[in-house]
């Protein structure tokens, strides 16, 4: 299957001057044979996340090696139903799992805790920052100030998402300026912009102990602030506290899935729309990391 890893599928049968369909079958058969001689046994650190495949909220759970960047398994859906069978394989194998990155879905943890009810779970910086963003954005959706507002006072509300939502380390002077004028004229938000600001410093902290300090004060002022949304965060922060100190236990993330693969994920994912394969599109996913760039119809 050496042409495959330099010409596509299509290029390859106008080559060999034989139909696609044949060429397609016999790569498709080349990655199951491959995949199914896969060592599962030298895994410790595994992700799970989610994407969406087609259009429509369908779903597919990935998880992937953390060590070696392989995609060891694409799951329909993204409940607990669809990752167990294959925590219970790694189990089975007796594979001495160390520890596992993934969001705060009830479903996944549920899924982890029913077959290895004493492994880590971490909750990593990505989707705990996305959580606060989201607090802060509805914050600045919900608050009745705006309205009240007029001339030059409302300019300065007017398009701040993108400013509140943005790391305070790349603000420019500019925006820093416009900040400034924010606090003046909605203090609880620039409060919130500075609680979503001190949250993601949570993962510089050095050590455990220091970061069950800083975690704790932080639900503290979120819950003395007032603001709803906030609130909410901070008793879902509270609620997974064990797994945001994993963290630094293990220094794993979904960060690999999430920047890495998703991007990787793209050409095969717009191709497969057109020819509806899951079985081959999978297949593809297992070997992504390796770069082999043989994908359907081109």
């Amino acid at each position: 299957m050496f042409p495959l890893r330099v010409a596509t599928i299509k290029a390859v049968a106008l080559f060999l001057s034989v139909g696609w369909d044949l060429v397609k079958a016999i790569f498709k058969d080349h990655l199951f044979l491959h995949f199914q001689r896969r060592k599962l046994s030298k895994i410790r650190y595994i992700a799970v996340d989610e994407f969406a495949i087609w259009k429509g909220h369908h779903y597919m759970t990935v998880v992937i090696d953390l060590e070696t960047g392989a995609v060891l398994r694409a799951l329909e859906w993204k409940d607990a139903a669809a990752l167990i069978p294959f925590l219970e394989k790694l189990k089975r194998k007796k594979v001495k799992l160390k520890a596992i990155a993934m969001d705060m879905s009830p479903a996944y943890m549920q899924a982890v805790q029913s077959v290895f009810p004493i492994l880590d779970i971490v909750h990593d910086p990505y989707h705990v920052v996305a959580l606060a963003n989201k607090a802060i954005d509805e914050t600045r959706r919900g608050g009745a100030l705006y309205w009240k507002l007029t001339g030059q006072d409302r300019q300065v509300m007017k398009g701040s998402r993108f400013l509140i939502l943005t790391g305070m380390e790349k603000l420019k002077p500019r925006s820093l300026k416009r900040l400034l004028e924010l606090m003046e004229v909605n203090e609880p938000l620039y409060q919130a912009y500075l609680l979503k600001e001190d949250l993601r410093m949570f993962w510089n902290l050095p050590d455990a102990q220091t970061a069950e300090s800083f975690l704790e004060s932080w639900i503290n002022q979120a819950i003395a602030l007032g603001l709803k949304h906030f609130v909410k965060l901070a008793n879902t922060l509270r609620k997974h506290r064990q797994g945001l100190l994993a963290y630094f236990k293990h220094r794993i993330s979904t960060g690999p899935l999430e920047e890495g693969l998703n991007n990787k994920i793209k050409v095969p994912k717009r191709q497969a729309y057109g020819f509806r394969d899951q079985t081959y599109f999978k297949l593809q996913l297992y070997f992504i990391h390796e770069s082999i760039p043989a994908f359907s119809g081109w």
